[in-house]
């Protein structure tokens, strides 16, 4: 299977779960994936993969991956320091032990 290109049971699914009854059958398409014409698939299976490639450009913008890495790694910056101090509290003698 081809990067970007979904499995035939998922255009099955998508197509016979999805796909209103009423715009079936105003387009004059048949209930079951496997019952559309050649180009009729070939038009079904474009657009759901030319949807789930957008969707995904969409979720892994990478200024907005970028711009979360660099939170998570302060906020586990933060989150050590804060592990350190409770464990320097907890100490009988206070000594200060670092958590690994």
């Amino acid at each position: 299977m081809k990067e970007g290109k979904m499995s035939d049971k998922n255009y099955q699914q998508i197509y016979e779960e999805e796909l209103t009854v009423q715009l079936k059958e105003s387009l004059e398409f048949p209930d079951r994936f496997f019952e559309l014409s050649v180009n009729q698939r070939r038009l079904v299976e474009e657009l759901v993969d030319h949807g789930h490639r957008a969707a995904l450009e969409d979720a892994l913008d990478t200024e907005v991956l970028e711009e979360t890495a660099a939170l998570a790694g302060e906020m586990g910056t933060q989150l050590y320091n804060f592990a350190n101090m409770i464990a320097g509290h907890l100490q009988p003698n206070g000594a200060q032990e670092n958590i690994k």
